[in-house]
């Protein structure tokens, strides 16, 4: 299985609707980019007659990050490279940013856990996830399936903090009109996952293998996000479809 090199730069190819192909290439994004993004993401509540309107936004912080990350770009007209232009990055066309920034979020929990029918050991868990990351030598952008996280299992206070900081929120615009905004619990969810991490697979830092403390150092910080809160997710029951 093809693995994901952490320390190597992305690129990100996409094509619009002529069908013509730009490349991108991202520099390693770093935690506190990742963390800048997670706070501008705008969850919000409010009441209005008697209703409870809820709202949410992240395509401003998308673009904030794809505008921050950005290295390189090609396949544009331009008299001389595209770097050499200021400020290149808000110039391109919006939605190409958002698609380079969708790109870099569309993580998500594995349909499939793998070939892996083994009982859990106790005292171990494993989230597995399936990412888009980057194009390969050919150019082709491709998705990686079965990116394994494994886990020692949380104890009741990393629950407790992570349900705490899952709830937080302001108020804005003072208690009786204003919004309520959640914070979100991101940046708690990346230490937990540092703390609790063992090992992963389908990674590779500098080509080889990482141990602990070179996930804990170079695993990108969304991939943590997503890892750790399906581990804080409670399992379903399984139900009987009869009819009684």
């Amino acid at each position: 299985m093809a693995a994901i090199e952490l320390t190597a730069p992305r690129i990100i190819v996409i094509e619009d609707d002529r069908r013509r192909q730009y490349q991108f290439t991202v520099a390693r994004i770093a935690k506190k980019q990742w963390l800048r993004y997670f706070e501008g993401i705008v969850s919000t509540s409010e009441n209005q007659d008697g209703k409870r309107l809820d709202s949410f936004d992240s395509s401003a912080a998308r673009l904030e990050l794809a505008e921050q990350v950005l290295a390189d770009a090609k396949g544009y007209k331009s008299e001389k490279p595209v770097t050499e232009i200021a400020g290149w990055q808000k110039l391109l066309p919006l939605s190409h940013r958002l698609g380079v920034a969708n790109a870099l979020i569309d993580v998500r929990r594995s349909d499939k856990a793998g070939d892996d029918d083994e009982p859990i050991r106790l005292g171990d868990e494993s989230i597995t996830l399936d990412a888009v990351w980057g194009a390969d030598e050919s150019g082709v952008m491709r998705k990686y399936h079965g990116l394994r996280h494994n886990f020692q299992t949380p104890s009741a206070e990393h629950q407790r903090r992570f349900s705490r900081d899952a709830s937080r929120s302001v108020i804005v615009g003072g208690s009786r009109s204003g919004k309520t905004r959640w914070l979100g619990a991101q940046a708690t969810l990346i230490e937990l996952y540092d703390e609790l991490i063992q090992s992963v697979d389908g990674y590779t830092v500098s080509g080889a293998m990482p141990d602990r403390a070179a996930i804990v150092e170079y695993m990108d910080a969304y991939h943590k996000v997503a890892a750790a809160d399906q581990l804080f997710s409670p399992a379903a029951p399984k139900l009987s479809e009869e009819e009684q």
